[in-house]
C-alpha cells in the first residue's frame, strides 16, 4: 500500500475521528495529532450541515475531507510532521492517525501501514459574521424552471414575508472548491508521497500507470482473447518504459511520452494491437541496445573514480612521478569535493562509488524486465583486490577480443 493516497468526502467528521482513534476498533494506532480540539470538530459538523439545509442542495452533506495514505514500514514520520505540513500549505485544521495491520492473504502475511488524515474545507474566521433575516418584500411568482414568471404561469409562489433566510452567525469561511479538484489531489502526492515520504513518485508516472491500466475482462466477453493479449502488451510496455526511465535517469513517464511521440502511438485499444505489437518489439530492440551502451559506460566510469582512489592510497613520499600523479588526480576532483585534502577527497570519491555500484548492481537486475534473453544478459563481477569492476557476457567478450586485436596495428 505504501505510495497510496486517495481522497473522499466525509458526512460525518466527529464519527470518523473517534472510530479511527478507538483502540477496540483498530489493531494498532502507532500515532495520532489533531491540531485543534474535538469543540472545533462539533461546531464544523453543525455549521456544514446547516449551510447544506439551507442550500437545498440535496443529497449527503459533506462535513470534512480524508486522506488515506500509504506509509513505508521503514519511514518514522510522526502524525505531527503530517498534520504540519499540511496546515502550513493549505491553513486549514486537520487530525491524522497512522495505523499498522498484518493480514492473511492467500497463505502470505501482508502488513500495512498508513494514515488517516482528517481536514476542514472550511476556515474558522477571526471575527464571526453576522447574517441578517432575509423575508420576501413581496409576492413573488415562479415558473418550472425557477425564473420569474407572470401570476398565470406560475407553479410556485412566495408570498410576501415569507422568510428567505434565517438570521444566524457564521463561525467558518465558505468551502475551499480546489480541495475537490483532482490537482489538489495530485499536489498532495507531490507534497505527501514524494517530498514528505521520500517515495518515488511523479506525475508523468501517475498518468502512465493510468493509460496502461489493464481492461477488465467481464463474464462471458466474445472479445476476451483480444483483451487478454493486449493487457499483456500494455503490461510489458510499462515494464520496458519503466526500466528505460532508470536506464536513462530519467523521471518516470518520460520513456512512455517519448515513445508515443517517436513511433506516433495515439492510443492502447484492442484495435490497434497488430500496429501496436510491431512498435513495442521495436521499441524494446532499442532500449536494450542503449542497457548495453550504459552498463558499459558506467561500468568503465566507476573504474576510473576507483583507480584514482587507489592511487590516492598508495603511501609513497619519494615517488616524483606518483606524488605529480597524485596532484593531477585532487586538482581534478576539487572543483566537485570543494577540497585539496587527500583523505577528504578518498572519502567523498568512496561515498560516490557505493552509489555507483548500488546503481549498476540494480541495471544487471533490471535485464529481466527490458526481455533480455538468458544466453545475452551480462553480469558484473568486482575483484577482491582492488575492487575494480569487470563485465562478463558473450557478447562483450567478442567486442573486446575484437579491440585487443585491432590494438596492436595501432
Amino acid at each position: 500500500m505504501s505510495g497510496y493516497l486517495s481522497s473522499r468526502k466525509l458526512g460525518n467528521v466527529k464519527g470518523r475521528i473517534r472510530y479511527m482513534t478507538d483502540e477496540k476498533k483498530q489493531e494498532n494506532i502507532l500515532d495520532y495529532h489533531n491540531t485543534t480540539d474535538s469543540e472545533f470538530w462539533s461546531m464544523l459538523a453543525k455549521e456544514s450541515r446547516e449551510r447544506h439545509k439551507e442550500t437545498k442542495a440535496g443529497g449527503k452533506c459533506c462535513e470534512a475531507r480524508e486522506l488515506i495514505i500509504g506509509i513505508p514500514l521503514n519511514s518514522d514520520i510522526s502524525a505531527k510532521d503530517i498534520c504540519d505540513t499540511f496546515k502550513i500549505r493549505y491553513g486549514v485544521e486537520c487530525a491524522c492517525a497512522i495505523h499498522y495491520n498484518e493480514k492473511v492473504k492467500e497463505n502470505v502475511k501482508v502488513k500495512n501501514k498508513h494514515c488517516h488524515l482528517v481536514f476542514s474545507e472550511r476556515e474558522k474566521l477571526s471575527d464571526p459574521k453576522i447574517i441578517e433575516e432575509k423575508r420576501a418584500l413581496r409576492t413573488y411568482y415562479y415558473d418550472s424552471t425557477g425564473h420569474k414568471c407572470k401570476k398565470s404561469e406560475a407553479v410556485k409562489i412566495v408570498e410576501k414575508g415569507t422568510v428567505l433566510q434565517k438570521g444566524t452567525t457564521r463561525y467558518f469561511s465558505d468551502k475551499n472548491e480546489y480541495f475537490k479538484s483532482q490537482k489538489f489531489v495530485y499536489e498532495c502526492k507531490d507534497m505527501i508521497l514524494r517530498e514528505l515520504l521520500k517515495i518515488d513518485w511523479s506525475l508523468r508516472a501517475e498518468k502512465q500507470n493510468k493509460e496502461l491500466s489493464e481492461k477488465h475482462i467481464g463474464r462471458n466477453n466474445p472479445k476476451e482473447e483480444y483483451i487478454r493479449q493486449n493487457n499483456k502488451l500494455k503490461q510489458e510496455l510499462k515494464n520496458i518504459c519503466n526500466a528505460n526511465d532508470f536506464i536513462m535517469n530519467k523521471e518516470k513517464g518520460t520513456s512512455l511520452k517519448d515513445f508515443k511521440k517517436g513511433y506516433n502511438v495515439n492510443n492502447f485499444s484492442a484495435m490497434n494491437y497488430e500496429e501496436n505489437r510491431y512498435k513495442v518489439n521495436y521499441f524494446i530492440k532499442e532500449v536494450q541496445s542503449i542497457y548495453k551502451d550504459r552498463v558499459r559506460n558506467e561500468v568503465k566510469e566507476y573504474n576510473y573514480i576507483n583507480e584514482d582512489v587507489n592511487t590516492l592510497n598508495i603511501d609513497i613520499d619519494y615517488d616524483r612521478n606518483l606524488n605529480s600523479m597524485k596532484e593531477r588526480i585532487i586538482s581534478y576532483y576539487e572543483p566537485e569535493t570543494k577540497t585539496r585534502s587527500s583523505s577528504r577527497i578518498i572519502e567523498i570519491l568512496k561515498e560516490k562509488l557505493t552509489k555507483m555500484l548500488e546503481r549498476i548492481v540494480k541495471l544487471v537486475h533490471i535485464q529481466d524486465s527490458i526481455y533480455i534473453k538468458d544466453k545475452n544478459k551480462i553480469d558484473v563481477y568486482q575483484d577482491r583486490v582492488d575492487n575494480s569492476l569487470r563485465i562478463e557476457s558473450s557478447d562483450y567478450e567478442k567486442e573486446q577480443k575484437e579491440i585487443d586485436d585491432i590494438q596492436p596495428e595501432l
